[in-house]
């Protein structure tokens, strides 16, 4: 019996999942009741040891091993990023060294990223200056008996250098012995001010716990950088494919482990980890890769191997495909490819999977799409590699878009007798039912279904109201599954309308009500009621007599008619003064202290005297996602099978600004032996972020006194964990003594948010300290989604409540325009952050910035730039701004600090893009200075601003400005004292001064789009036809020139770059 009871006691108890640096338990999963335990850093989760700052001064850090943290004092001091050279060991090539780490190993943080910063490792340095090879093999293998996770970082960064470059990631995880690794020979990277009399490759090889592990590590020079391919898509596995198309292959690369580090042939400028992989296969069908299972940002490269007359073998780039979605509807995709490859006869094609991600590590799905190639030579179809599928015309469908059977209602074949409906459950694309399936009537039909029973698939049993012959729900008569399955319901069930009912277009019959009382879910009267002469919508009771019940209808309507009267004229008078706020279902509902103590975790049963359904709620959007602001909402039905107690449920919903679930009522009693009593859940999404699967809690109460069921309500409401105190422990004692039972368990959300704009915060890394700050705000560097991003937060520190709910719905406006405009030569808008107080808006990170930091000799990275390169920016802004003005939107702020560097090189596709444009009146409200006048910055603001005159001529007098500050290098105006200067110069038509070095095409641009007449102003579109004139004179003018270092931008793209990796790796996570 003692047996028994600890069983059933440990069946219902609820356990949460608790980290092991938890003390006290948890109140949810990974959230720790009592705080964490010593050497666990304190977040609530104890999930990670506690964190050391590697720039303070300490001497103790603090490692994971197994399910606890041990802290180490080996810690190597050092006063840069790389430790002194008595802590570096000199390792040569063609040489094996072999060393162990253990708990006396020296701590260290690395140079890559790693959460847990400092790690057990040994520290190396490989002297480069005699190395002409074009690359470096790196073996690493570790002893069989460990099971360590081992890591080996690389930089070419020198001692002198700001901090540690990133070169190449590999591991070697638990169960993996040996690697080898490909690493590029590259320049050495230095400090701006260094002697550059050094050129070493530095390694750190380190574990991520306390672990034992012995190490053999070879370096050997090679020539070439080609690497072995980790997949061979051969005819045998192509055929396999092609003979189920629902056959899936799922491909694991490992870039982290795996990952050739070099420039791809397709992207020679960026280095990336490839994996190489071979196809050879021939066919009339095509093969699918797709990535885009991850959502992570990765490319494809087809190439081919070229061999000279000398015999040296090169790569030569065929194809690549991008893993960015573009176009409109570009941030609801998922980052990936999706590579289609057709068959080739007798032919060997070479491909490279690529990331910029060192630990990328992603499963490509491979199958075969589109057999005979859709029969697309007869216009039947086209294949549509994206729908992983081909695309038929209409009467044409199939795998391969052949004629089909039936279409449209109508059959296409002469003899059908043995053919079943194409389309309908288990009927296949030539009409011929799956095999189990019997054909009747040409429907598909199971053996248990014809036997009164359901098989596996069946919705509904055979010939009930609304199921069709295969035990499936009349679909096209708008017929659907219920809940409860075993039956059909009508989707006009609910709708608060008396609807005729069709089934195969035929009247069936007519509601008895509609989600009224006594109304089932079928829109049926419970048994024991009709139709409710005064409520169509409900049913009453049919015991009562007809004469009574016409008694009673006579005697209602002219009651009826004297309340109605009464009711009218107090509804004018009430209704002047109250309106009902829809809005209501919007905001969060008051927070319920989840006590469960002395609880069971009980799901919905009649065991557990209470039932709810439905339990898994997907607000209407079972198989779509949820839009982002939309509200649903799902009806609930709550019976209590108490003989003689009463129940109260109180939902414990969720205090979290990225979505809204409300409940009405929040808090329901019901009296024993009533009616089961409609609740509904209400769900509004304010961002894009993961509800699957989420559980939204509840608590069920029993007791023979409502009175205490309500003063326990009472107690709980706008109490949580932290101010619950002795005191409300004392009175729930009291009267949990009048509680007979007491359970709790969870509703679980089974939809999902749909993709937008609207960013999730907790997805979006952000540095502490702001990149740049403005009039506008300040705008830091982050990640998306392992994508580089910049984040701008308004500054509206001054504004008042009302002032900030304005202007936060018109950049919210702001925000959805932008979302929709796609331009090379417009910065790309990724998404905004509008659910908390502090709006942010995100787009793409430039690692080259803005290109006023090139501009002024006073910034850190002036630099004089090649008259070619300024044309091409100015064309590059004029086609932006063409783009602009072309979709009625005014950019109110155009200059240097807001064109964003694309690149540095005249041949490139996009030197420019445009940012800001329309965000300048963002700040006016926040402008309490009535003298400074105007949107945008006062040098560069046409005369006619000042008087509040908006016109996208005044975008082109700010391009006039910006055009000569490109092309002087200096700043506008600096020799004036003040504003007022300026203001009073532009308004009375004088101009910046030029000299004889500018070329007159350029001159006469500028004079020509800073004229005080706006109608005398060139449109942009006139302006790109002259830049391109300009363009072709740019020849002419070399000797401007003169002073241009290519040395110097090279060096400032190799710094800049090494500055954003640099600040994302204090941001990313693992």
């Amino acid at each position: 019996m003692t047996l028994y009871t600890l069983f059933l006691f440990i069946y219902f108890c609820y356990s949460f999942e608790c980290s092991p640096g938890c003390i006290g338990g948890c109140e949810a999963d990974n959230t720790c009741r009592g705080g964490c335990s010593e050497n666990y850093f304190n977040d609530t989760s104890c999930l990670y040891c506690k964190w050391t700052d590697v720039t303070d001064d300490i001497n103790e850090a603090f490692i994971p091993n197994g399910t606890s943290c041990m802290k180490t004092t080996n810690i190597i001091v050092k006063s840069t990023w790389l430790p002194e050279q008595k802590d570096i060991e000199n390792i040569t090539t063609e040489k094996i060294v072999t060393f162990t780490i253990n708990e006396n190993s020296n701590a260290d943080s690395s140079f890559c990223y790693y959460r847990q910063k400092y790690r057990l490792g040994k520290w190396f340095r490989l002297d480069m200056k005699d190395i002409h090879t074009d690359a470096l093999s790196i073996s690493i293998t570790k002893n069989p008996e460990s099971s360590a996770f081992l890591s080996i970082d690389v930089t070419n960064s020198q001692r002198d250098a700001y901090t540690g470059n990133c070169l190449a990631h590999s591991s070697l995880n638990e169960t993996r012995f040996e690697a080898s690794m490909l690493v590029p020979v590259l320049n050495p990277i230095y400090s701006a001010d260094s002697k550059r009399d050094e050129n070493f490759y530095y390694i750190f090889v380190n574990v991520k716990e306390f672990k034992v592990v012995t190490v053999s590590l070879t370096i050997k020079t090679i020539n070439g950088k080609t690497g072995v391919s980790k997949f061979n898509l051969t005819q045998e596995v192509a055929d396999s494919l092609a003979k189920d198309l629902s056959k899936k292959m799922y491909v694991h690369f490992s870039l982290e482990q795996d990952g050739i580090i070099c420039y791809p042939v397709c992207i020679p400028n960026i280095i990336m980890k490839v994996i190489l992989f071979e196809v050879e296969f021939d066919g009339d069908y095509s093969i699918l890769i797709d990535t885009r299972g991850a959502d992570r940002v990765n490319y494809v490269q087809e190439f081919e191997y070229v061999v000279n007359g000398s015999g040296y073998k090169s790569s030569k780039c065929l194809n690549i495909w991008s893993g960015k979605p573009h176009g409109v509807f570009a941030d609801e995709e998922p980052n990936g490819v999706s590579v289609r490859i057709e068959g080739k006869a007798n032919t060997k094609r070479y491909f490279g999977l690529m990331s910029e991600e060192q630990r990328a590590n992603l499963n490509a799905e491979v199958r075969a799409i589109c057999p005979k190639n859709c029969n697309s030579a007869s216009g039947n179809g086209n294949c549509l590699p994206q729908e992983k599928k081909c695309l038929c015309e209409n009467s044409f469908g199939g795998d391969d878009c052949h004629k089909l059977c039936y279409y449209n209602g109508n059959w296409q074949v002469n003899d059908y007798s043995s053919l079943c409906y194409f389309n309908t459950s288990h009927c296949d694309q030539f009409c011929k039912c799956e095999p189990g399936y019997t054909l009747v009537n040409n429907y598909c039909v199971s053996n248990e279904c014809k036997n009164g029973n359901l098989g596996s698939g069946d919705e509904c049993i055979q010939n009930s109201e609304g199921c069709l012959t295969n035990c499936m729900c009349d679909s096209s008569s708008g017929w659907k599954m219920s809940k409860k399955k075993r039956k059909c319901v009508n989707v006009l069930c609910g709708n608060g309308i008396i609807d005729d009912l069709y089934m195969k277009g035929k009247f069936l019959r007519k509601e008895d009500c509609d989600n009224g009382t006594n109304c089932n879910s079928f829109c049926q009267c419970l048994d024991g009621h009709i139709p409710d002469p005064n409520d169509p919508m409900s049913c009453i009771n049919n015991n009562i007599s007809g004469g009574a019940i016409a008694g009673i209808v006579i005697g209602g309507t002219v009651g009826l008619i004297l309340i109605l009267i009464f009711f009218i004229v107090l509804l004018i008078f009430v209704l002047r003064y109250k309106k009902v706020d829809i809005n209501i279902y919007k905001i969060q509902q008051p927070t319920y202290y989840y006590y469960i103590r002395g609880s069971t975790n009980a799901p919905p049963s009649k065991t557990a005297r209470y039932m709810i359904d439905p339990i898994d709620l997907d607000y209407g959007n079972d198989t779509t996602a949820t839009a982002i602001m939309d509200t649903r909402f799902e009806r609930m039905e709550v019976n209590n099978y108490s003989r003689n107690k009463w129940l109260m449920i109180i939902f414990h919903t969720p205090n979290n600004p990225k979505y809204v679930f409300y409940f009405e009522p929040q808090v329901l009693f019901i009296r024993p032996h009533s009616t089961p009593k409609l609740l509904t859940s209400y769900m509004t999404l304010h961002c894009t972020t993961k509800i699957r699967d989420m559980k939204i809690p509840y608590t069920i109460w029993f007791s023979k006194s409502k009175s205490t069921l309500e003063s326990i309500a009472s107690l709980l409401k706008d109490k949580s964990f932290e101010t619950w105190t002795p005191e409300d422990q004392v009175q729930m004692d009291k009267l949990c003594k009048n509680v007979r039972r007491h359970c709790h368990y969870h509703i679980t959300i089974k939809t999902d948010a749909a993709s937008s704009t609207h960013i999730d915060m907790d997805e979006l890394n952000m540095s502490e300290k702001p990149i740049a700050e403005g009039a506008m705000g300040k705008v830091y560097i982050g990640s998306y989604r392992s994508v580089p991003v910049a984040v701008k937060q308004f500054r509206w520190e001054s504004l008042s409540d009302e002032e900030m709910t304005e202007l936060k719905q018109e950049v919210i406006a702001e925000c959805e325009i932008m979302s929709k405009l796609r331009n090379p030569f417009i910065a790309n808008y990724m998404g905004s952050v509008t659910y908390i107080p502090q709006v942010s808006m995100i787009i793409q990170f430039f690692v080259l910035g803005s290109l006023g930091e090139y501009l002024r000799k006073d910034k850190e990275d002036y630099v004089k730039l090649p008259y070619k390169l300024k044309v091409r920016m100015l064309f590059d802004t004029a086609r932006g701004m063409q783009f602009l003005h072309e979709n009625r939107i005014m950019h109110l702020d155009l200059k240097p600090d807001n064109l964003l560097v694309n690149s540095l090189y005249t041949d490139s596709a996009c030197c420019i893009k445009i940012t800001d444009f329309g965000t300048s009146r963002f700040t006016k409200k926040n402008n309490k200075n009535s003298e400074d006048k105007g949107l945008g910055t006062p040098i560069y603001a046409a005369p006619e601003t000042y008087h509040d005159e908006y016109t996208n001529a005044g975008d082109v007098y700010s391009y006039a400005i910006s055009a000569w500050e490109l092309f002087y290098q200096e700043e506008p105006y600096k020799e004036f004292k003040s504003l007022f200067e300026i203001k009073d110069y532009v308004e009375s038509g004088k101009r910046l001064g030029f000299d004889t070095s500018i070329p007159m095409l350029l001159k006469g641009l500028i004079q020509d789009c800073w004229k005080q007449n706006i109608g005398e102003r060139p449109s942009f579109e006139q302006i790109c036809k002259r830049l391109v004139k300009l363009d072709e004179d740019a020849i002419n003018h070399l000797e401007l020139d003169n002073d241009v270092s290519d040395g110097r931008i090279e060096e400032i793209i190799n710094n800049r770059t090494q500055r954003m990796q640099d600040q994302l790796n204090e941001i990313s996570h693992d």
